[in-house]
């Protein structure tokens, strides 16, 4: 798929590719393997207890927007091995931020209740980049996002310039979230503003 013809990629591969990944990953000899191999072609992230693992890919369309394509694979309670995929692919008429690529996993707890923080980055062009905060818990044998989590009831999508970094970090012991702020004026751009901590308080992360 990624060294085809781009047309041939676009219109039938990539799709092809997509719906055959779905198939193999309901096994649990995907879900128990490193696929090592796949890994050179693909962002694999996997928890720390082994219950969930994200797949990441660019399907290479073309233009500074990059569709990313994510992918979670988890075990629900009666031991099922379930696929979800987690972008919508309507990110360009919604003006969501799930079509990035997930790169960092961490299990925290909310009372009893253990969730998964996931941070994945995206680029929607425009020499502009972002990466997107999003929290899972497996529920009913289902994968479910926690918007409550936040203040503002959404993913923390935070863009920047390429060429910067944001510095998103976790830090286990405090239960905070921390990254670079970049402010955005018409007159002179993006500019660095300061270092935001997002602390985790009664089940939501709050400014500090």
């Amino acid at each position: 798929m990624v060294s085809a013809d781009y047309g041939l990629r676009l219109d039938s591969l990539a799709p092809l590719f997509k719906e055959e990944l779905f198939k193999q990953l309901t096994s649990p000899v995907t879900f128990n393997n490193s696929l090592d191999s796949v890994s050179k072609y693909l962002t694999i992230k996997t928890s720390a207890d082994r219950k969930i693992k994200f797949y990441s890919w660019d399907d290479l369309g073309g233009g500074t927007w990059h569709s990313m394509n994510c992918i979670a694979q988890y075990k629900a309670g009666n031991g099922k091995i379930i696929v979800q995929q987690l972008n919508t692919g309507q990110e360009m008429k919604t003006g969501e931020y799930t079509d990035s690529k997930i790169y960092e996993v961490h299990e925290i707890f909310i009372d009893t209740t253990k969730f998964y923080l996931t941070f994945a980055w995206g680029t929607h062009g425009s020499g502009n980049q972002h990466d997107i905060i999003q929290i899972f818990k497996i529920a009913d044998n289902k994968l479910l996002k926690c918007k409550s989590c936040f203040v503002s009831g959404k993913d923390p999508a935070i863009e920047y310039p390429r060429g910067e970094k944001l510095n998103l970090t976790f830090n286990p012991e405090t239960n905070e979230i921390s990254f670079t702020e970049f402010k955005y004026e018409a007159d002179r751009g993006y500019y660095k503003g300061q270092n935001i901590k997002l602390k985790l308080m009664n089940g939501v992360f709050v400014a500090r």
